[in-house]
């Protein structure tokens, strides 16, 4: 997670850099700044994975696949350089997935149930971005993602998992209304698909959790401004 922050803040630094430089020569002819608001679809398969006995290979416990929605706000920094515009958009809410219950039977005791909750938070989704105009209005977007999968589990059965940080890359479509003095509204949707992830229980080295086919559907509305 840190070393996520450590590359958003890189990147942050070195594009508001780009664009203190352009400035300068350019008195923010091109800039646009402005707000999002995005509302999404994601799925994912996540799999439990474990050892037993003398055995040193992880064997699967079970696989299941979740899907959720949630909406959340954005700001957005581009530089637009004849067609084409570079750009970074950061979400200022954490993503969040609804919460899971399991119930197991305690085989030790034959007694109480084991109740095991988790559900998890995608901070710091930041993306890298271009686009690329292909009318007057409609665009045409490619990005690299950025986030960190932070887990809040109750595990009845001991352990946790620790956060992990998390990549991928989205496209997508847009179009753009401009409006007067420079300030432009638009719809754009796009897909997202993110890398595999796997952690290991900090407290039992015999289980672990692989999570993949990460993918996101993406519709935003966003108002800014050109300067």
């Amino acid at each position: 997670m840190k070393n996520l922050r450590t590359r958003i803040a890189i990147l942050v630094i070195s594009f508001v850099s780009f664009l203190g430089v352009q400035t300068t020569a350019n008195s923010v002819e091109g800039l646009s700044i402005g707000l999002g608001y995005t509302s999404s679809v994601f799925a994912a398969k996540g799999e439990e994975l474990g050892k037993s006995g003398a055995s040193t290979a992880f064997q699967s416990k079970g696989t299941e696949t979740g899907m959720f929605t949630d909406s959340t706000g954005s700001i957005f920094a581009e530089y637009g350089v004849g067609m084409v515009s570079f750009g970074i958009e950061y979400t200022l809410e954490d993503i969040k997935t609804p919460e899971n219950t399991n119930v197991q039977q305690n085989s030790a005791t034959m007694g109480d149930d084991i109740t095991n909750t988790v559900k998890a938070s995608f901070k710091d989704h930041t993306t890298i971005y271009a686009h690329v105009n292909l009318t007057e209005n409609a665009y045409l977007k490619a990005g690299y993602v950025m986030t960190t999968a932070a887990t809040q589990e109750n595990l009845g059965t001991g352990g946790a998992y620790g956060d992990e940080d998390i990549t991928g890359y989205t496209v997508g479509l847009g179009y753009q209304h401009n409006l007067d003095s420079g300030f432009f509204v638009r719809a754009e949707g796009s897909a997202s698909d993110y890398d595999d992830v796997s952690t290991t229980n900090s407290n039992d080295a015999t289980k672990k959790i692989e999570v993949s086919d990460m993918f996101g559907v993406n519709g935003s509305i966003k108002i800014g401004k050109t300067f």
